[in-house]
This record gives C-alpha cells, structure tokens and sequence, in this order.
C-alpha cells in the first residue's frame, strides 16, 4: 500500500489493534473480513504449523475468504503489537466507493499475490516432472487434478484421459483401490501397495503405490497424494522363484536318481576310473553332486548381494535332507575377497555371528588340478571352549568366467572317521575337475 492511501486520516475508522500473541483470525472460521496491515508482523499457519510471516507495512491478509466468500483457510496471529485496517465485507461496496485509492492498491496487490503463487506452482511442476516416481493429486472426490510427466509415461494416459477423471478409472481392479484407499484413510499413509494397471501399449502392468492422506488444519478431508513406479519385472522374477521353489525338492530328487546311475555306472563305462574305495567315492561324487547343485541355485542371488535368498536356498538345502545323514554340519559363502558372505549350520545358531568375518589367514590347501581346496582350521564351541579341530572342502564360484568367491562345505568330523574312515590328506587327494562352460 501507498503511504499517502493508508494515512489517509478518513480511514481511522477502521483502525484496529491487536496486542502481542492474539489471534486476529481463526482457521475454518467463517468471518471474510479484509485487512491492511499498518505495523507489527504477522503469523501465518496451518493447522498448528507455521507456514509464513507478514511484516510488510501495506500487506493485505485474508483476501481469499473476503474474495471467494468462504471460510478461513488458516489461522493469523499477532507476532508482536499489531495495528492494522480492517474493512467489513458488509460495508466493502460503501467503503471503496468512499476510498477508491485503496480499490486501486487492492488490485495491484492481488495481481503481484497471483504472479508470485503462478511462479511458485510453476516451479513445483517443473520440479515434479524431474522426480522419477509418477506422482498423482487426486481431490475429495477421488478425481484427478495434478500429476507429473512420470505419472502420464506410466499410465500411457495423456491430459485429456487424466485431467477430471476419477482415479479408479485407471486401476484394472476399481475394488482393489477403493480397499487400498479405506486402509489409507484408517492409517493415514501406507507405505507400499501393489496396484494393476491396463496401459495402452504396454498390456497389464503392476505399480508400486504409496499414498497420503491430505487434510485441512481442521482434520477434514481434501484429497490424497500417490506415487507410483512399476515394478511389473520384479513381479515377474518372483513369479518366476515361486515356481522354481515349486520344483525344488523333485529336483533334488532327480539329481539324487542322476548321482546313483552316476555313481554305479561310471566305473563301467570310464577307462579312465581310478581304484577307489567305494565310500569314499561316494563321498566324493555326493561332493559334487552337491557343488554342482548348490552352485546353481545360489550364483545369481550370491552375485546380486542377496544375503536373504542365499541363506533360504541354504536352509533349504538341510531341510529337505533332514531325514538323511549327510557328511556336513553347515554352508559357508565367501567372496572373491575370501571374508564370510554368509552362512547356515544345521547344529549351531553361531554360525550368523560369522558373516564378515574372514578366511584370508587360512591355507587353502589342494591340488592344482582340482577346483577344491582343503581347509584345516580350530573353531570355540560351547562344548569346546578351547577350541576343536575341524575341516572344510571349499569350492571356487564362478559366473561368466569371473570368480564370485567359494562354497565352504564344514564336514562332518565323526561321520568323515566312522562312516568314511576319511582325514584331512585323504580329501586333498580327491579330484575334481572344473564343468565345461
């Protein structure tokens, strides 16, 4: 406001004061008074949170509800000692009639208000079209009103099949979202929520959707934010684990069938069979029956870092066996590095402390013309606090001809003597050769 306009002495009239803290105007309050600031500062909020500061002599506030003729759409406090004008709605035809200077500087301000609010919103599109997530504003009714350049590539749906809309529309399943939304309500936000969608080119997709609740400093109900990214491939890959689960145990199975015929047959049909004990080749085509087996359940997930998967194919391993003596008590994964990725023992718990702990310091002891190694090392048990003796057979891991890490098999130390009548030098002496690629 002009000086000359706001001291003008014909306006003392509609002088007012208010003292240090006072609220001049309350949130949801139906007054649509309008006011000039004359002195002080001002506080602006939102429900209970402050959200702007007025301290600009000739400021107007409380425009919206003047102009629009609704209720207060936040509260206004006296920051310090305020003096300000205010002019009743009731009286606004008599009094810029009397005082067209002040209709003048009314309009000029709300033209300066309106330029700075198109720059402001202007700005935050700008910056939601940059945000990788589709984001979706949707009102009271569940239409849409806003959303982002992400939100129209991941809908295959352009202004014109956005704008106005309802939300359900775009859903393949309308219940579903409806569920979604009624559990938003209940809880305010929820943190994910896996939604079908029918895009136009792309066929049925699935979207990741979170969402918040939007209310008003009075708790009533405005509308509700979404975003949303598509996850339609990490659904797939665990479709795809679902089935493989599925037919984990057959293949178990068949891969015990293929062992035995393996195992019976080969020293009829290979010149090249070595004398062997009959237990202890058992031991050691079960070795790599087991490798073999292991190695290709757990190379994708070990090299994609996927502690989780690793340690349940591992488990899993032991359960389906548990019936069945087998000459190992537990499963080591280490990487390239040779430090402890993770590992599961059928008897001990203690296991889990080992991860990133390390094998750098022990010798890897074996053939080179076999991709095993031996290893001798001591380990603290409750039954053996000082300490016991015991072995391991490591396998190198491999995928596209780079070196994931090693398999650790921890064996058995009692069935190793009474079952195989096996020591430490008779496991180097095995020979196992690497797979074709």
């Amino acid at each position: 406001m002009l000086d000359d306009v706001i001291n003008n002495p014909d306006l003392n009239r509609y002088l007012t004061s208010f003292e240090t803290g006072q609220t001049i105007m309350v949130e949801g309050d139906d007054s649509q008074d309008l006011y000039i600031l004359i002195s002080g500062e001002l506080e602006i909020l939102k429900g209970s949170k402050k959200i702007w500061e007025i301290a600009e002599r000739g400021a107007i506030f409380g425009e919206m509800s003047f102009l629009m003729g609704s209720k207060r759409t936040a509260t206004v406090k006296a920051k310090d000692d305020v003096e300000a004008i205010c002019i009743p709605r009731k009286n606004i035809t008599a009094f810029l009639s009397e005082f067209p200077g002040v209709s003048r500087e009314i309009a000029k301000f709300l033209a300066e208000r309106l330029g700075e609010a198109s720059q402001i919103l202007h700005g935050l599109k700008e910056f939601c079209d940059q945000l990788p997530d589709a984001v979706l504003l949707t009102d009271k009714d569940g239409n849409i009103s806003s959303w982002n350049t992400a939100a129209e590539n991941l809908y295959g749906l352009d202004w014109h099949e956005m704008h106005n809309k309802s939300v359900e529309d775009i859903y393949v399943e309308p219940q579903a979202y409806r569920d979604f939304l009624d559990e938003v309500q209940a809880r305010y936000s929820v943190r994910e929520k896996i939604l079908k969608i029918k895009h136009p080119e792309k066929g049925t997709r699935f979207v990741s959707t979170s969402t918040t609740v939007l209310y008003d400093g009075h708790h009533n109900f405005k509308g509700v934010l979404s975003l949303g990214r598509d996850v339609t491939a990490v659904q797939n890959l665990e479709r795809r684990y679902r089935r493989a689960r599925y037919w984990l145990l057959p293949s178990f199975i068949l891969l015990g069938l293929l062992s035995a015929a393996i195992f019976f047959g080969y020293p009829y049909f290979s010149k090249g069979f070595e004398t062997m004990d009959v237990k202890k080749k058992e031991l050691r085509n079960q070795l790599a029956k087991d490798y073999v087996l292991l190695k290709s359940l757990l190379a994708d997930h070990f090299a994609a870092g996927d502690r989780y998967k690793t340690s349940q194919l591992m488990k899993e391993f032991f359960d389906v066996q548990e019936n069945t003596s087998i000459p190992y008590t537990g499963l080591i994964l280490l990487d390239e590095n040779k430090k402890v990725f993770d590992a599961y023992s059928n008897t001990e718990t203690e296991n889990k402390n080992m991860v990133d702990s390390s094998y750098a310091g022990i010798d890897f002891r074996g053939s080179e013309r076999s991709i095993h190694r031996v290893l001798s090392l001591y380990r603290t048990h409750k039954d053996h606090p000082m300490g016991c003796k015991g072995i391991e057979v490591a396998f190198e891991i491999r995928k596209d001809n780079q070196v994931l890490g090693w398999l650790v098999f921890q064996m058995d130390m009692d069935l190793l003597e009474k079952a195989y009548d096996l020591d430490e030098e008779s496991l180097k002496k095995f020979q196992f050769r690497p797979q074709n690629p």
